[in-house]
């Protein structure tokens, strides 16, 4: 009798032990199915390139107002300054990667007359509005911006974005005494620059830009007379920017001597009453 009711625990015992067994395999197998799941959704989250992500951030949020790059077919859509023309702008200032990060989220952030690199378009277009977007989606679109490729068209855009110098009906434009006061200063401390200081040639290049900065946002030259003004700027803004970012004496004297050359035409087109 005892040896009886010892079997009838024992296999009690043991089906209660398999009834676990198979209840912690499928728990673990469960375990391991959504480890495995979420393995595969980090893996897929950190292998996707982030100028996906942010070019798709930057579909969404920038391309309402900004085109890619210049469309003349719709250059009477245009509200604000093509992407390509704002990389352009601020790559040759900020050639490191962070750095240009950090300046186009603190200008998207916090837009302002002293900051941007891009007086012609504000003057154009207005100041863009401050956006709130969350950190991480400006540092995308940021990175993304830095490293875009927008194709060769700009390359051709870059010579001539926004039309050709030419007189006033066979006549130079007329601008006001200061403005020419402030861009014959310009032009003076271009041609007696002297030094072999790297950082004497970034601080022309930002005195330089300074000086086109005020003159740009000038409320007082409108119409074709300041887009011709915007354009004699637009085609020095490269070098301008370029002897600001300089990091060797040769390429500082390269942006240098263009910069000689294209102010050598401003009074071509340019004079005061």
């Amino acid at each position: 009798m005892r040896t009886s009711l010892f079997l009838v625990v024992l296999l009690i015992s043991l089906a209660g032990c398999n009834t676990s067994q198979k209840e912690n395999k499928q728990d673990q197998k469960t375990t391991d199915s959504l480890q495995t799941s979420n393995s595969r959704y980090t893996e897929v989250a950190q292998n996707t390139p982030p100028e996906t992500r942010g070019y798709e951030l930057m579909t969404q949020k920038c391309f309402i107002c900004h085109l890619a790059k210049p469309d003349p077919s719709k250059k009477a859509q245009m509200i604000a300054p093509p992407m390509v023309q704002v990389q352009e702008h601020y790559k040759p200032t900020y050639p490191d990667k962070e750095e240009f990060i950090n300046a186009m989220v603190s200008f998207i952030q916090d837009p302002s007359l002293e900051t941007t690199l891009m007086p012609g378009a504000v003057k154009k277009f207005n100041l863009m509005p401050k956006l709130l977007y969350e950190d991480n989606e400006l540092r995308l679109i940021a990175e993304t911006l830095y490293e875009h490729d927008f194709g060769t068209a700009p390359a051709m855009a870059r010579q001539n974005p926004v039309g050709e110098l030419e007189l006033n009906n066979g006549s130079k434009w007329v601008l006001k005494k200061e403005t020419m006061d402030r861009m014959n200063a310009a032009i003076e401390k271009i041609n007696s620059f002297n030094s072999n200081e790297l950082s004497d040639y970034n601080q022309l290049g930002k005195e330089i830009f300074d000086d086109a900065k005020v003159i740009l946002l000038d409320d007082s030259y409108n119409g074709k007379l300041f887009d011709q003004i915007h354009i004699f700027f637009n085609g020095i803004e490269t070098n301008m920017h370029g002897l600001i970012a300089a990091k060797s004496i040769v390429e500082a004297e390269k942006q240098l001597t263009e910069l000689k050359i294209r102010f050598e035409d401003f009074h071509t087109y340019f004079k005061t009453s």
